[in-house]
């Protein structure tokens, strides 16, 4: 089962923005949604429900770096419902109802604005226990993993540097859902709002 928020607490992270950074890599928000137990090198594939997609980036104009979401996406499989928010002056086209697509073009426009980019899935259950499992993947991999559908992944991990690795997944296998959700509520935000200079 998915974890259960308030679409309104869910649309206040949306807006201002969930913070954190760790060794670089950006961390999820301090949310109590249900994590894996099991660490990701453990991992080596999963199955489950794609039930959010985030992308997060870091913002160098600021005071010190800062981590943010500039697109969350969750899906209410009880409701049949998928909401979030997004900022539309960076990902512009990039939703299409309860479908997220991130072109190679607005990428490469994200890099060049941001100091970082990360693509975030949460899946899951992914075992009898009811764990999830929250990662990274890349753009193309984060393209088509389907919210609202079954996938099935596999871990990688990516050397960044002598003392840091990445880990990653990509799909086996994804399925859109067999019966698209029911109703949208995505709403837009300004990140400049929240963070001057942006």
């Amino acid at each position: 089962m998915v974890p259960s928020r308030s679409r309104r607490q869910f649309l206040a992270l949306c807006a201002t923005g969930s913070v954190a950074s760790l060794a670089g890599c950006p961390a999820t928000d301090s949310s109590n949604d249900t994590r894996s137990t099991a660490t990701p090198e453990l991992i080596q594939s999963a199955s489950g429900l794609v039930w959010r997609k985030h992308v997060n980036v870091e913002l160098t104009r600021t005071e010190a770096p800062v981590w943010t979401d500039i697109l969350k996406l969750q899906f209410d499989p009880e409701d049949s419902e998928v909401f979030g928010a997004f900022d539309p002056a960076y990902l512009s086209g990039a939703v299409d109802g309860a479908s997220v697509t991130i072109s190679s073009e607005m990428h490469d426009a994200l890099t060049t604005e941001f100091g970082g980019v990360n693509y975030e899935v949460t899946l899951g259950p992914i075992n009898e226990a009811g764990d999830h499992l929250h990662a990274q993947a890349h753009r193309n991999a984060f393209n088509n993993l389907p919210l609202a559908g079954d996938a099935s992944v596999e871990n990688f991990w990516v050397q960044v540097d002598d003392d840091l690795r990445v880990g990653y997944i990509r799909p086996t296998e994804a399925a859109s859902p067999t019966q698209p959700p029911t109703t949208t509520d995505i709403g837009q935000f300004d990140l400049g709002t929240s963070f001057e200079g942006y």
